[in-house]
This record gives C-alpha cells, sequence and structure tokens, in this order.
C-alpha cells in the first residue's frame, strides 16, 4: 500500500517543497525567483499528465481528465477567491 504513495514525483516535490523552504529561510530575496521558477517547471508536467491522461482515458472509456479539469478550474475559482479576499488597498 505504500508504494502508491511513495513515486518519484511525490518525492520530487517533497524535496522541491524542503528547498522552498531553505530558500526562503535563508534566503529570503530569492524566493519570488524560485516560485517563478516553479510555475515555470510545473506547468509543462502538468500538460503531459494532462495528455497522458487524455490518452488513457480514450483507450479505457474512462473520466479521468475530464475530473482533473474540473478539479483545476475549482482550484483556480478558489485562488482568484483567496486572492480578492487578502487583497488590500495599498496606495
Amino acid at each position: 500500500m505504500m508504494k502508491k504513495y511513495i513515486t518519484p514525483i511525490n518525492i520530487a516535490v517533497l524535496l522541491w517543497g524542503l528547498l522552498l523552504l531553505v530558500i526562503s529561510g535563508f534566503y529570503p530575496d530569492y524566493t519570488r525567483y524560485y516560485l517563478y521558477l516553479s510555475i515555470i517547471v510545473i506547468i509543462p508536467v502538468a500538460i503531459f499528465n494532462l495528455i497522458k491522461q487524455r490518452k488513457q482515458d480514450k483507450l479505457n472509456n474512462t473520466t479521468e481528465f475530464q475530473t482533473s479539469i474540473y478539479r483545476m478550474l475549482f482550484m483556480a475559482v478558489l485562488l482568484i477567491v483567496f486572492f480578492f479576499i487578502t487583497r488590500q488597498n495599498n496606495i
């Protein structure tokens, strides 16, 4: 059962997060650039994963791709809501 959770991608995400904590602790000026790098790396990985899920859906007649798209839209809405909740009018 632990094989399901201990995968190379989960280990990479864990190390990426630990590196973010180290950078933000020791070099807070570079945290923003590390997060920009994270976005640049994650977008192609997400696109590749979606393409793979779509191919699997066509072969196995499942709905994983549709579920992934709905999950991403839900998270985008949550991020927008939290952005407007936490936005401050600094003039």
